[in-house]
């Protein structure tokens, strides 16, 4: 009979960093016989993921476990790219299929929740982290690229906001690229974003201010100490608060909300507050409120009515 197989010490660490798992590769570094191995395999210590991959914890399982599985299997060097890269920096995303790039000269077979792909412009010489990585700005505009406008402006402002990326370093990015979809309007909407944190303000420049000739609002100004504001208009004592589901998600938050407002009425700011449904539904209601109040503070300007406010019949200052 086999004596028990006890695995060399510094193995379970490596393991342990790597998610329970460990490539055929490193057990043959660390001294474990190919047959040591499928002995571990037989006697259920270890499963046999894929082909070179094992994991020393089966049962356990999770999305950062499926991405070392594909970059162990993908084997060194490579990185993760796509989604998977953007959540491994910290972002909310979801990951559908894992994205990993590998060497130009290599010719890699995917798999249906595995992409393998070759790098044709260096990503793999940034990267990073343990489990190796692209750089933060490479997988940003390689997601963005494919997104819908809005879907490409929440990507880069939570990015930034997170401070994974900054506007600047993916202008960068975009340029050292001989090749990006939707280039020009990639640009334009990273030029847009300045100041922006959330795909709600995006939309709320685009389809409210803008669309309806509102003068530009500062983005992310104090109106008081220890607070910000998503909008403020500087010399007509006007603040718009846009509520997202970041920050806005309960009681606490709902308490702070309130105390701010009345902080700032006390000193003479009125403050408009508008959620989703207000800013995506009924942008030229909105534009409306906002243009009477800056009217009313003095503001010279006269709202521009956008293509879709002919097919608003509500009353042009008040909407109701």
């Amino acid at each position: 009979m086999h004596k028990r197989l006890t695995p060399d010490s510094r193995l379970p660490d490596l393991a342990a960093a790597q998610c329970g798992l460990i490539s055929a590769e490193q057990a043959l570094m660390l001294g474990l016989s190919r047959e040591s191995v499928r002995r571990l395999v037989r006697q259920s210590y270890w499963t046999r993921l894929s082909r070179g991959v094992y994991d020393t914890t089966p049962g356990a399982d999770g999305i950062n476990k499926r991405i070392w599985a594909a970059a162990l299997r993908a084997g060194d060097p490579c990185a993760v790219g796509g989604e998977a890269a953007l959540l491994l920096y910290g972002l909310d995303r979801r990951v559908d299929r894992i994205v990993i790039w590998t060497p130009d000269e290599r010719h890699p077979r995917s798999a249906p929740e595995v992409h393998l792909r070759r790098d044709h412009i260096g990503r793999l010489a940034h990267r990073r982290d343990l489990l190796p990585r692209i750089r933060a700005e490479d997988a940003v505009i390689d997601v963005a690229q494919h997104l819908r406008i809005e879907n490409a402006a929440g990507l880069i402002s939570e990015a930034v906001r997170r401070r994974v990326v900054t506007l600047r370093s993916l202008r960068r990015t975009v340029d050292g690229r001989a090749r990006v979809r939707n280039r020009k309007l990639l640009l334009a909407l990273i030029a847009d974003l300045e100041g922006i944190e959330s795909t709600l303000e995006y939309v709320y420049r685009r389809d409210v201010e803008r669309a309806h000739g509102l003068p530009k609002g500062a983005r992310q100004r104090s109106a008081s100490r220890g607070t910000r504001s998503d909008v403020l208009y500087d010399g007509f004592a006007l603040l718009v608060e846009l509520d997202g589901k970041a920050g806005h998600v309960d009681f606490e938050s709902g308490f702070r909300d309130m105390h701010r407002d009345n902080v700032h009425a006390l000193a003479a700011w009125t403050t408009l507050r508008y959620g989703s449904i207000d800013v995506r539904a009924n942008p030229c209601l909105v534009a409306r409120q906002v243009a009477s109040v800056l009217s009313a503070s003095g503001w010279p300007g006269t709202l521009t009515p956008c293509p879709s406010c002919r097919h608003d019949r509500r009353h042009p200052q008040t909407g109701l």
